[in-house]
């Protein structure tokens, strides 16, 4: 169990820093495209690989004779996907770090619940605006309207609540700016409430409560929080609202409010509003993704699924050749071809035969059939040191004798079969 979680966490991070490659490429292209990326980065750690294992090795087909040795799975890969092995830790020790885990989640999931009940205090003690701010804002995309509400608080204008989100509205900062920027930070809101910005902020709160301990978790947060900001600058900006009078406003609720204490609540701060404002502020809006960064990101999603549910199918493949008695090796080791046969072209075979111990080592080891003298010891050397995934027999590994190998010596190939 310790090592299948430590796995899922090394998968994890690994795929967060190859998203972190692709967004530093993506830096100059829609903040959309970048926060789509960082969500992914989350979702992944709600999301084993295993499960797509399991998905692969269920639709590998049923054993109906022999298969071919093509569908050895490199083990290789297998050992940087899964570093761990899965050994047992004794008990006290797992029920020690199982504690720690329970209750650091618990401590985050408690203080995210605290201060999700502080924002719903003040969405019910809220009234509704009158005067110039109208009661209700109109999204046509939705055909929908989001309610308004004043409020005395000192949060900045932030959008409460995922089922029936509210507007929460500081009455200084709506009396302080001026029609064209209340319309621009409204339309801000509206942006996150049709992209459904607080669900997914609820969404990575949950991977931050189970995940505590990762920094990385903790990193990617933040850097949704500012994507999904930066998203929505640059929606207000295309929708026709002047970039000055924008950056104004976003400055004056900077300026008097104090920024949203949760993530579900999004708001019009964000975590680098210098580099907001500087966006806001370009003579051009962002380009369009073109169609080679479309493709790449495409081939890498439909990688991201595929590798996994691949190495499930062809580890299922392998384990029926292993049940067949077909053992192929995770680690084979090519034999040094003799001087003595390569100087005077000399091609040839080696068929050995051993014992595969409980452990996936060679023992027993000797030759069955040689097409030269000159190969034997060549070939006995290779073969000692080839590793094998053990047969397992009710659920334990045991020793398999009479495993045969056949090494191929041909000076037109530096590998062999």
């Amino acid at each position: 169990m310790i090592a299948s979680f430590v796995n899922h966490l090394w998968q994890s991070t690994l795929f967060a820093v190859a998203v972190a490659l692709v967004v530093r490429v993506l830096k100059d292209d829609s903040a959309r495209i970048r926060y789509g990326l960082w969500l992914a980065a989350s979702v992944k750690f709600l999301v084993p690989f295993s499960l797509l294992t399991a998905l692969g090795e269920r639709l590998a087909p049923a054993s109906q004779g022999p298969i071919p040795a093509v569908f050895a799975w490199p083990a290789s890969f297998e050992r940087i996907a899964e570093p761990v092995a899965s050994e047992a830790l004794p008990g006290p020790i797992a029920l020690a770090l199982l504690a720690v885990w329970a209750g650091g989640a618990v401590l985050v999931a408690a203080r995210s619940a605290l201060r999700a009940g502080q924002l719903a205090a003040l969405v019910n003690g809220a009234s509704a605006p009158e005067g110039r701010v109208a009661s209700r804002a109109e999204v046509p995309s939705r055909n929908a309207s989001l309610p308004i509400r004043y409020s005395s608080t000192r949060i900045e204008p932030a959008l409460v609540g995922i089922v029936r989100p509210v507007l929460l509205m500081p009455r200084d900062v709506a009396a302080r700016l001026s029609d064209a920027q209340l319309d621009a930070v409204i339309a801000h809101e509206l942006c996150h409430w049709r992209r459904r910005d607080n669900l997914t902020g609820a969404l990575h709160m949950l991977v931050e409560a189970l995940f505590w301990f990762h920094p990385l978790v903790w990193w990617i947060g933040s850097r949704l929080v500012d994507e999904r900001e930066r998203a929505c600058d640059e929606a207000v900006v295309a929708a026709g609202h002047d970039r000055r009078t924008y950056a104004e406003a976003i400055l004056s609720v900077a300026e008097l409010r104090v920024a949203s204490p949760v993530k579900c609540a999004a708001g019009v701060g964000g975590v680098d509003l210098k580099g907001r404002i500087t966006a806001v502020m370009r003579s051009q809006t962002m380009k369009r993704l073109g169609l080679r960064k479309k493709l790449l990101l495409n081939l890498g999603a439909a990688c991201a699924l595929a590798v996994p549910v691949a190495s499930g199918w062809l580890t299922a493949m392998s384990s029926a050749l292993a049940e067949q008695g077909e053992f192929l090796p995770i680690v084979h080791i090519a034999p040094v071809y003799p001087p003595e046969a390569a100087a005077i072209g000399l091609e040839g075979h080696v068929i050995v035969e051993f014992t595969v111990d409980e452990n996936g080592s060679v023992e027993d080891l000797f030759i069955v059939e040689s097409s030269s003298p000159l190969f034997e010891q060549a070939a006995l050397d290779a073969a000692a040191k080839f590793k094998y995934k053990p047969k397992i027999v009710d659920g334990k590994p045991v020793k398999s004798p009479g495993v045969r190998n056949l090494i191929r010596f041909v000076m037109e190939e530096d590998d062999f079969i």
